[in-house]
């Protein structure tokens, strides 16, 4: 029984560290960005290794897994920043859907739209032929302003904002944010402009951890530097708050997907997506309501947030 609580504990040691490494700032190999991601799945081992201390009697295993989940909490549990305001009339609903290469599907794409009544859709991974075929539905024809073009063939750099209110585009800084195409648009939402950026960053591996990192700190920089009107940053962020360049990046804004966000990435795997990669973070805006949408064709659910203008 001994040699059963030291293993207990040795693990629930690891488990701890685990948990830890949201708070490691600096990006070094290629696994960590991974492994942050993997919060929920610690918090799982924690409560498995809790129920085996205690049928053991393991107490220092216990503890250390009780620990090792209210660290994991900290940076997946999403309490911070929600609007303080009253919401006016003017309605925003935000859906943002990374269309994997343009092979997402159009009809159910279009099926969300109509349902949720969305009036800015962001698609990163866009092609024109997607588009096209998102138009000629009865829900994308709502959508009269758009960004900008998109690759014809199957691309991860076209990224596109639709919206059905009047629409302009807004330039951004250059830098190593925009290298996927990150597009922001002014729409008038009842004669108030909201800024809408559409989000796809690089993803954290191999040679582009540094370019992933200085991507997001970036985009942190842009909307601080927006600050006095409604804002949202909708898209595909290739991160989540167990990483503390997007903690950065959303900064003074506020997550959508509530106080436990839904895991939207990978969804075409043979385990379910363990990750809250895709967001809509927004400023100066109520929320009403938001949620994800499954789509075939593409390794992403969409996100969509049901927003309000705030009229204080």
């Amino acid at each position: 029984m001994r040699v059963v609580r030291l293993l207990l504990a040795v693990v629930a040691v690891a488990l701890l560290v685990l948990a830890a490494t949201p708070w490691v700032d600096r990006v070094e190999p290629s696994w960590l960005p991974a492994v942050q991601a993997l919060g929920k799945v610690w918090i799982a081992a924690a409560v498995v290794g809790i129920v085996a201390s205690l049928v053991t009697r393991a107490w220092f295993a216990c503890g250390t897994n009780l620990v090792a989940i209210a660290v994991a909490l900290v940076t997946i549990v999403n309490v911070s920043n929600r609007p303080d305001c009253d919401a006016g009339d003017g309605r925003l609903a935000v859906m943002a859907l990374n269309a994997y290469y343009g092979d997402a599907d159009v009809a159910q794409l279009a099926a969300a739209v109509q349902r949720h009544d969305i009036d800015v859709l962001v698609v990163p991974e866009a092609t024109e032929p997607m588009i096209a075929k998102l138009a000629a539905t009865e829900p994308g024809r709502r959508f009269t302003h758009r960004s900008g073009q998109t690759p014809e063939s199957r691309d991860t750099e076209g990224t596109v904002i639709l919206s059905r209110y009047p629409a302009t585009r807004v330039d951004v800084p250059a830098g190593e944010a925009e290298i996927f195409q990150q597009p922001a648009m002014s729409v008038d939402v009842g004669g108030t402009p909201v800024l809408v950026r559409g989000v796809h960053p690089k993803p954290p591996v191999d040679d582009w951890l540094q370019d992933w990192r200085t991507g997001l700190m970036e985009l942190g920089q842009w909307q601080r530097a927006n600050r006095g009107r409604p804002l949202v940053m909708a898209g595909d962020f290739n991160a989540s708050s167990a990483h503390a360049p997007f903690r950065d990046a959303k900064r003074g804004m506020y997550d959508t997907a509530g106080w436990w966000p839904t895991s939207t990435w990978p969804l075409d795997r043979a385990y379910p997506p363990f990750a809250d990669i895709d967001h809509v973070l927004v400023r100066g805006l109520s929320v009403k309501g938001s949620g994800t949408e499954d789509i075939d064709g593409t390794d992403h659910r969409a996100v969509w947030a049901d927003l309000r203008i705030c009229s204080r």
